[in-house]
């Protein structure tokens, strides 16, 4: 049976569906099955994948009804053997480089406490490069969760770029499908306990960055982190920080985000995101009191009075970004 399961959950992912498939099948490490979940795609996404149906370690199922993004993820990691000791998501329009899976393997073999393995990546025309220094490999995972929210490294985040050993099914789906940033929240649950984050010290993955990706334009225009990192920091923070760490994180998340929600405010062509966020907040019980909106209030307002002409643009640059998206 497979060491490795490498998932891809895919939506009209035609464009780059055979690139992505091939960069799995070449790997130079064998010991994979590869589920692709196609989530009733009504372009060529089925073709193309059927190509690929004849390799052994293909398995490709396609959903009957169209489901939300992260709930086909977590639909990949049901289809996986169970037997196979670690997942690895793939995005559909992502790559992974030749040695991707026999180096994140071999550092979670080496270090049975390791959860999470990450490496170096390219994303778009950026070499991402947020690790422990080199040549450390193996860190306490509280440690990890907290150089994230602390905004020191963004060593959490993206699942082409992890790969993670497999938790008992029993704990129940792998990603909360609450969050839309449902990778950073699962990462950070495995990880606060004190379990190890591995890192290989090498480019491994590469994600593509275009625009036809609609999360990543839907969490621009909605404001999605700011709120889910602030909720995931109450959910989880106290796992991994002393209560003075986690009030001043915390305040400083509550303060970015009150901000956000005045700049909101001055956005009338664009009531979507303010309807957005309510419905936000109640969903991840996340409160944002009066004192937190004045400070904010007071900030963007001097900002608005030190830089009028820089406000104007980027209003401007955010209206054609909606009518973008829209």
């Amino acid at each position: 049976m497979a060491l490795v399961s490498v998932v891809t959950p895919v939506y009209n992912g035609e464009r780059y569906l055979a690139e992505c498939i091939e960069s799995v099948l070449s790997q130079g490490f064998t010991d994979f099955e590869y589920v692709i979940v196609d989530n009733c795609s009504t372009d060529r996404t089925a073709s193309i994948a059927a190509k690929y149906a004849s390799d052994p370690r293909v398995r490709i199922h396609h959903n009957d009804a169209t489901i939300p993004v992260i709930a086909n993820y977590n639909r990949g990691a049901a289809l996986a053997s169970p037997e196979t000791r670690y997942l690895k998501y793939l995005a559909a329009d992502d790559l992974l480089l030749t040695d991707c899976l026999e180096r994140m393997v071999a550092v979670a073999e080496a270090n049975p406490g390791v959860k999470v393995v990450a490496s170096y990546k390219i994303h778009g025309k950026d070499l991402v490069s947020d690790g422990p220094s080199f040549p450390q490999q193996v860190v306490d995972g509280r440690n990890a969760c907290r150089w994230f929210f602390e905004g020191r490294l963004g060593v959490l985040g993206g699942p082409t770029n992890h790969l993670v050993r497999r938790p008992d099914p029993s704990t129940g789906p792998l990603f909360d499908e609450h969050y839309l940033h449902a990778d950073i929240e699962c990462f950070v649950r495995m990880l606060k306990d004190g379990s190890q984050y591995g890192f290989v010290h090498q480019v491994l993955t590469f994600t593509r960055e275009h625009d036809a990706s609609v999360s990543t334009r839907f969490a621009d225009v909605m404001g999605t982190r700011t709120i889910e990192f602030l909720a995931i920091l109450q959910k989880h923070g106290p796992s991994f920080l002393m209560p003075a760490e986690q009030r001043r994180l915390e305040r400083g998340f509550r303060r970015a985000y009150g901000r956000f929600l005045v700049r909101a405010l001055v956005k009338p062509w664009n009531r979507r995101i303010w309807h957005y966020q309510a419905a936000s907040r109640k969903r991840l019980s996340v409160n944002i009191d009066a004192f937190d909106m004045l400070a904010a209030a007071g900030i963007e307002v001097g900002r608005i009075l030190l830089s009028p002409m820089e406000t104007v643009r980027r209003l401007r640059r955010e209206y054609a970004r909606v009518n973008a998206s829209s």
